[in-house]
C-alpha cells in the first residue's frame, strides 16, 4: 500500500478498541441506552481497527433503534469462508457497505475494489472508467462528472472506506497522464484497505453485479458470457478474443504490441473507454467501428500516425495522446470532426502542425481546427513555434483548464500549479496582441515569457485578472515590466520571478497616474528577481519625500542612496524574497515603509548583488530625514521581521553590516537560519545588543568571509551565561582571519589564542552539532574552560593547521558525543586527555585524518585500570598518522594493559568498522580484532605478521594492502598461514 515500513498491528482489546469506537463515533455512545447497544457492535468488529473505523462512520449521529438495527444485522449476516479473514471482519465491511447512501456511492466502491491491487488508484484513470460504465450517464459535461466523482469519492472517504492516496502517480499506470483534471492534493489519488479492498471484490463479484478483473488470460478461456458492467486487464489477445463481448464497456490493454488491432474488436459495439497506454501500435484502421467509443487514451505509445477512420468517433468525450513523441500525421479534419470532444492532451506529442496556408487535403492538422470544437474545455498542447499561432481566435470557446506551450521548449512541467498554464517562448510584443493569446491571458493563471522580443516598452497587456504566478525570462528589450497604472490589474498574482532580462532598470514605472500603491499585490506571496544587471529599483514614484531623498543625493550626501523598495509599495503577504545578482543596488529599503510591509516575511535570500552596503539602512536613525508630516509607520519605530525565519546572505562584497545598532527589541526573534557566505566585508555576524533577540535561532553556518573576527560580538553586554538557547547547530568554515568565535570586553589583546575561550561563562544548552573548518590562522587552543556544550552530539574540526589543544584542562565537555572528526590538525599531538575520557562513554565515530604531529588517541594516565574506554564506538578511522605511536598513552610505570602493539580491538565490543592506513607506529607483530567486525581496512604496516579475528567472525569487507610481513589470519580456533 505504498507504506515505507511494515509492521503488524494486533486486534485492538478492551479500554483500545472502546476508544476508538467512541472517538469516531462520538461521545453519545457513552449514554445509558446506547453503551449496551454499542459495546455489542464493537464486539461484532472482532478488534480489527477498520471494522470498528468503517461501522462507527456510519452509526455516527443515529439514533438508539438504528444502532439496533445494525446488530440484528450484523447477527444474521451470512457466514463466509475467506482465507485470512476473520468472519466478523467480513460481516462489518459488508455491513458498512450495505449503509451506504446511494447504489452511485456502492458502484463507485465497487469500482475501486477492482483497481486497487496496483496500489494507490489514480483519480484521473477511475474518471476514465467510471464514464465508460455509465456512471455519468445523466450528465453532460466532463466538468460536471469530475465534480460528481469528487463528490462520491469523499463520501466513501468519510466511511474510511477509501483512504486518501499516498503517491501523486496514482497506480502507477498512469506515468504520463494529465494532471490537469485534478489539481488539488488530495483529489490526485486514493487508496483502498487490503481488507476493504477483498470484500469489495467478493460483492462485486455476486449477483447481479459483474466488474471483472482478468490478468493473463489463457488463449483457451471462455469469456463469451461476460456482459453488463464489464472491465478486462489484459497481457496477451488471440485474435479471436472478443468475439461474442458485445456488452464490454470498458477495455485497458496496456504495454502491449499491436502490428494490427484484433478484428474481433469490432465486436464491441458498446465500448466507451479503451486504454493503449504504452502499446506499440500499428494499423489501427478498426477503431472507427467503436461508435460509441467517449474515452481514447493512448498515453506513451509509439503510433505514428492517426488512422482516418478516427473520424467517425463522433461521441468521442476524451483524447490522450501524451508522450506519443512518434506521432508525426494527424490528417487534416480528424480534430475537427471529433465534435463532442471536451477533453485534448497532447503534452510532448505531436507537434507537426501545418500553417494556416496549407490548403492541401493531405496535410497535417492546424491548429484552427480546435475552433471547431466548441464543446473543447480542456487541453494540453505544445505549439513548436509562434508563427503557427493563428491571428485570430485559436479557440474560440471557454476554456476551463488548460496548459498550453508555444515554442520549442526542450522540457515542459510533470505537474502543474494551477489549472490555466500558457508558456510563450519567442516571438515579438504583437503575439500577446493577438485574439486567441489575448483572451487566454484573460484567465490565465500561471504565465512564462521567455526570450519575448520588445523594445524597451512595458508589457502590451490589459488584464491579469486571474494572474496568480508570472514568470520573465530573457526578454532583453524590457526595461521596465508594468507601468503603474497596470498594477491594479494583477489582484490574484502570488507568485513572480523576473530572470535574465539584461536591459530591465524597473520593474514597475509611475505613468504620472494617481493610484493607492497600497493596495498593489495584495496576494503576492513569493518575489524573485535574479540576473538583471541593470535593474535600479523595484519602482521609482515621484512624491515629496521621494524628491528630498533625491535631493539630498544631488547635493552629494553619499550615505543617501536611493532605495531598491520604495516607501509606497505594501507587500503586506510577502513572504519569500530572492534577490539574486542585482549589482546596482546599495540599499534595499526606504527608511520609511507601511506598518504592514514585509511583516509576514519568512525567506530572504540576497546573493551576488556586490555593491549591497547594509541590510537595513542606518541613516534612518541618523535623523537624516524629516519624515513627520507623513502617515506612513516610521519603519524602524516597531519590531522589524517579526516573521522572518530564514536569512541567507552570499557574495556581498561590500555588505558591512547585516544589523545596526538600534534595532528595537525582538526584531528578528523568530529567525530560525542565518547563512552567510562570501561576504568579505563583514567584521562580526550577531552583535550584543540583538543576541537575546535570536531565541529561536537553530543554526548558523558562516563561510568564507575573509576578514571576519568574530561571529558573536558580545562587548558591552551586560549578561552572559546561557545564549542562543535553541541553536542546534553552527558551522565555520574558511574564516581564515578569525580570532575567536566569541568576543566579550576588553579582549582584543588577549593572547590565549582560543577560538572558543570566551573571558565571561557562557552556555550554549541546546548546540548539537558543531563544525570549524579552516578558521583562524593562529588558534592554537580551540575550547576555554568557560564555555560550555551540555548537548552537543557531534563535533567536526578541519584544517586547523596551529591547533595544539583541543580543550584546556579545566574545560567541562558533553558526555553526549557520538561523532568526533578530526582532520588535518599537524600540530595536535594528544586528542583527548585523561579528565574528559569519561565523556565519550556513548561515542559511536571516531575519524582522525592527516594528523602528522598526532602520537596519542587517549591520554589514560589517573585511569583505573577498570575503567571502559569508547564501550559504544561502532566506527573507528585513523589515517595518515605517521607518528601515531600508541592508540592509549602509556605509562611506563603503570600496568595499564595498551601497548600498542599487543592491543587488542577486542575490548571495543559494539565495533563494526575499522579503517586504519599509514599509521606506521601504531602496529606491530600482532592485532586482534571483536569477532563483531564487519568491515576492516589495513594498510601499509611493514611489522604486521597476524591479525586474530576471534570466534565466528561476521566480517564482510576486508582489504588489507601493502603489508609485506602479514602470513597468518586467525579465526575460529584455526591458524592458516598466507
Amino acid at each position: 500500500m505504498g507504506a515505507q515500513k511494515c509492521f503488524q498491528i494486533k486486534h485492538l482489546q478492551g479500554e483500545e478498541a472502546w476508544h476508538l469506537l467512541k472517538n469516531t463515533a462520538d461521545d453519545s455512545v457513552e449514554g445509558d441506552q446506547l453503551r449496551p447497544i454499542a459495546i455489542e457492535v464493537l464486539d461484532k468488529c472482532g478488534g480489527l481497527p477498520i471494522a470498528i473505523v468503517t461501522i462507527a462512520k456510519a452509526l455516527k449521529d443515529e439514533t438508539v433503534a438504528v444502532w439496533k438495527n445494525a446488530v440484528d444485522e450484523l447477527r444474521s449476516c451470512a457466514p463466509i469462508n475467506i482465507e485470512g479473514m476473520d468472519e466478523k471482519v467480513y460481516s462489518c465491511l459488508k455491513w458498512s457497505y450495505n449503509h451506504l447512501k446511494s447504489d452511485e456511492v456502492k458502484s463507485l466502491f465497487l469500482l475501486c475494489g477492482c483497481m486497487s491491487y496496483y496500489g494507490d488508484i489514480s483519480m484521473d484513470q477511475m474518471l476514465r472508467y467510471a464514464i465508460g460504465l455509465d456512471f455519468f450517464d445523466d450528465i453532460n459535461s466532463l466538468e460536471r462528472a469530475i465534480n460528481k466523482l469528487v463528490t462520491l469519492v469523499k463520501t466513501l472517504k468519510a466511511s474510511s472506506l477509501l483512504l486518501d492516496g499516498t503517491e501523486d502517480d496514482g497506480d502507477g499506470s498512469r506515468v504520463g497522464a494529465s494532471r490537469l483534471l485534478f489539481m488539488d492534493g488530495d483529489r490526485k489519488s486514493v487508496r483502498m484497505h487490503d481488507l476493504v479492498r477483498d470484500v469489495a471484490r467478493i460483492i462485486a463479484s455476486e449477483d447481479p453485479y459483474q466488474f471483472k478483473v482478468v490478468e493473463d488470460v489463457p488463449c483457451d478461456q471462455d469469456w463469451t458470457k461476460i456482459e453488463g458492467n464489464s472491465g478486462a486487464f489484459l497481457n496477451t489477445i488471440p485474435n479471436t478474443f472478443f468475439e461474442g463481448m458485445s456488452q464490454l464497456k470498458v477495455l485497458a490493454m496496456s504495454g502491449m504490441h499491436f502490428p494490427t488491432l484484433p478484428s474481433t474488436l469490432q465486436s464491441l459495439a458498446n465500448l466507451r473507454t479503451l486504454c493503449l497506454d504504452r502499446c506499440k501500435l500499428g494499423d489501427m484502421a478498426i477503431i472507427g467501428v467503436l461508435k460509441k467509443l467517449q474515452v481514447l487514451s493512448m498515453v506513451g505509445s509509439d503510433i505514428q500516425q492517426l488512422p482516418r477512420e478516427m473520424m467517425q468517433l463522433t461521441n468521442l468525450r476524451l483524447l490522450d495522446l501524451n508522450y506519443c513523441e512518434d506521432l508525426k500525421v494527424i490528417p487534416r479534419d480528424i480534430l475537427s470532426s471529433l465534435s463532442r470532444l471536451e477533453c485534448l492532451f497532447m503534452k510532448s506529442s505531436f507537434s507537426e502542425w501545418a500553417g494556416e496556408e496549407v490548403c492541401d487535403g493531405e496535410s497535417n492538422a492546424c491548429l484552427s481546427e480546435l475552433n471547431n470544437l466548441h464543446r473543447l474545455r480542456t487541453i494540453e498542447v505544445k505549439i513548436p513555434n509562434t508563427e503557427l499561432v493563428p491571428k485570430a481566435d485559436m479557440f474560440d470557446h471557454n476554456l476551463t483548464s488548460y496548459a498550453i506551450f508555444i515554442s520549442n521548449f526542450d522540457r515542459l512541467p510533470k505537474t502543474y500549479e494551477e489549472s490555466r498554464t500558457l508558456h510563450l517562448k519567442g516571438g515579438d510584443e504583437s503575439l500577446l496582441s493577438r485574439d486567441g493569446i489575448r483572451k487566454l491571458l484573460r484567465t490565465t493563471e500561471d504565465l512564462l515569457l521567455w526570450g519575448l522580443e520588445v523594445c524597451g516598452r512595458p508589457i502590451p497587456v490589459r488584464s491579469f485578472d486571474n494572474l496568480k504566478t508570472l514568470v520573465v525570462r530573457e526578454c532583453h528589450g524590457l526595461k521596465i515590466l508594468f507601468l503603474l497604472s497596470m498594477g491594479r490589474d494583477l489582484p490574484q498574482l502570488e507568485e513572480m520571478t523576473i530572470q535574465s532580462c539584461n536591459e530591465m532598470q524597473q520593474i514597475m514605472e509611475d505613468g504620472h497616474v494617481g493610484i493607492n500603491l497600497q493596495l498593489l499585490f495584495p496576494k503576492l506571496r513569493s518575489l524573485k528577481l535574479l540576473y538583471l544587471p541593470k535593474l535600479v529599483n523595484f519602482g521609482y514614484f515621484s512624491s515629496e519625500m521621494e524628491t528630498t531623498s533625491e535631493a539630498m543625493c544631488s547635493q552629494g550626501n553619499p550615505d543617501i542612496n536611493m532605495p531598491f523598495f520604495n516607501y509606497q509599495v505594501l507587500f503586506s503577504n510577502l513572504e519569500i524574497l530572492q534577490l539574486e545578482r542585482l549589482p546596482k543596488i546599495k540599499e534595499l529599503w526606504h527608511h520609511q515603509l507601511p506598518l504592514d510591509s514585509f511583516s509576514n516575511l519568512r525567506i530572504l535570500r540576497v546573493t551576488f548583488c556586490g555593491h549591497l552596503l547594509n541590510l537595513i539602512p542606518r541613516h534612518n536613525v541618523q535623523g537624516n530625514v524629516n519624515i513627520s508630516n507623513h502617515n506612513g509607520v516610521h519603519f524602524f519605530g516597531e519590531v522589524l521581521f517579526f516573521n522572518l525565519e530564514k536569512l541567507e546572505l552570499y557574495y556581498l562584497d561590500e555588505l558591512k553590516e547585516i544589523w545596526h545598532q538600534r534595532l528595537p527589541h525582538n526584531s528578528f526573534s523568530n529567525l530560525r537560519i542565518l547563512r552567510v557566505e562570501k561576504c568579505e566585508s563583514l567584521l562580526n555576524i550577531i552583535p550584543c545588543h540583538l543576541i537575546q533577540s535570536f531565541k529561536n535561532l537553530k543554526e548558523i553556518k558562516v563561510s568564507r568571509c575573509l576578514n571576519l573576527k568574530h561571529v558573536f560580538d558580545l562587548q558591552g553586554c551586560d549578561t552572559y551565561g546561557e545564549i542562543l538557547p535553541m541553536l542546534e547547530i553552527l558551522v565555520l568554515y574558511n574564516l581564515k582571519k578569525l580570532k575567536g568565535i566569541i568576543i566579550c570586553n576588553n579582549e582584543e589583546n588577549d593572547d590565549t589564542r582560543g577560538l572558543f575561550s570566551p573571558s565571561m561563562p557562557m552556555t550554549f544548552q541546546n548546540l548539537k552539532c558543531l563544525s570549524i573548518n579552516c578558521c583562524g590562522e593562529e588558534v592554537e587552543v580551540l575550547f576555554g574552560e568557560k564555555v560550555s556544550f551540555p548537548n552537543l552530539e557531534e563535533l567536526k574540526l578541519h584544517n586547523l593547521p596551529m591547533l595544539q589543544k583541543i580543550w584546556h584542562p579545566q574545560h567541562k565537555f558533553s558526555d553526549k558525543l557520538r561523532i568526533l572528526k578530526v582532520y588535518t590538525c599537524p600540530r595536535l599531538a594528544n586528542l583527548i586527555p585523561s579528565h574528559l575520557i569519561h565523556n565519550f562513554q556513548i561515542l559511536k565515530e571516531l575519524d582522525v585524518c592527516d594528523c602528522e604531529g598526532l602520537e596519542y588517541v587517549f591520554d589514560h594516565q589517573g585511569l583505573n585500570r577498570d575503567d571502559e574506554i569508547l564501550p559504544k564506538i561502532e566506527i573507528l578511522g585513523l589515517v595518515e598518522l605517521p607518528k601515531l605511536r600508541l592508540t592509549f598513552y602509556e605509562d611506563k610505570n603503570d600496568n595499564m594493559p595498551y601497548h600498542s602493539s599487543l592491543f587488542k580491538f577486542t575490548v571495543l565490543e559494539h565495533i563494526k568498522e575499522i579503517y586504519i592506513i599509514n599509521c606506521g607506529k601504531l602496529l606491530d607483530e600482532k592485532v586482534s580484532f571483536s569477532p563483531n567486525l564487519e568491515v576492516l581496512v589495513l594498510k601499509r604496516f611493514s611489522k604486521l605478521k597476524k591479525i586474530d579475528f576471534g570466534t565466528e567472525p561476521k566480517l564482510r569487507k576486508l582489504i588489507l594492502m601493502n603489508i609485506p610481513e602479514l602470513n597468518n589470519i586467525h579465526s575460529n580456533g584455526d591458524e592458516n598461514a598466507m
